[in-house]
């Protein structure tokens, strides 16, 4: 019986140095994680919008945070090189070492190609493909020639022709056939003969 009572402590005494050993690791581990993760330490995001690459780079290392460019976009309200747009937001609370996303005006005023729709298309057809394209539009003008048949596209007042680039967005007029038939040149000359 005294063997049995020896073996019984024994295992009693091994399994409570397990667990004191198991709750030793654990709270080395905890401590860990809290120290590398640092718990409760944020650093708010500050503002880099309307700054060039170096500024932002200077303002955002003297926190601790790390950039990295994610876009290059054009923006008509900021000077070529600036910051435009950053993620995570102005004030936002993040970790040291986080990266902020930066979006920088490219300078580069986009393009686009005019579709062609001069002297094949309805003006709801050309409409529709200048609209779907991104151009902006004003009401038509008209002239001489095939109801709603499309004579011409006009940019700052001049002719712009299929293949053409011009800045996205740009406000475009349509010229349209009113339906007053267009005379041609050979009848009027044998006429006159």
């Amino acid at each position: 019986m005294e063997i049995k009572n020896r073996n019984i402590f024994s295992i009693i005494v091994q399994i409570g140095i397990m667990l004191l050993i198991t709750i030793v690791i654990l709270f080395i581990v905890f401590r860990w994680i809290h120290s590398y993760t640092r718990h409760g330490a944020y650093i708010e995001v500050p503002a880099v919008i309307g700054l060039n690459l170096e500024e932002a780079t200077d303002s955002l290392s003297a926190v601790g945070l790390n950039l990295e460019i994610s876009d290059y976009r054009y923006d008509a309200d900021f000077e070529q090189g600036k910051i435009i747009e950053q993620r995570p937001k102005i004030s936002s609370l993040v970790k040291e070492g986080h990266i902020i996303y930066l979006t920088v005006n490219s300078g580069n005023e986009p393009m686009k190609v005019i579709p062609d729709v001069a002297d094949n298309s309805s003006l709801r057809g050309a409409e529709s493909r200048l609209l779907g394209a991104g151009f902006k539009l004003t009401e038509p003008t008209y002239q001489a020639g095939d109801k709603d048949c499309v004579y011409d596209v006009i940019y700052n007042g001049q002719s712009v022709h299929s293949g053409m680039s011009v800045p996205e967005g740009s406000t475009l007029t349509i010229v349209v056939g009113n339906g007053d038939p267009i005379q041609n040149i050979e009848s009027v000359d044998s006429i006159t003969n």
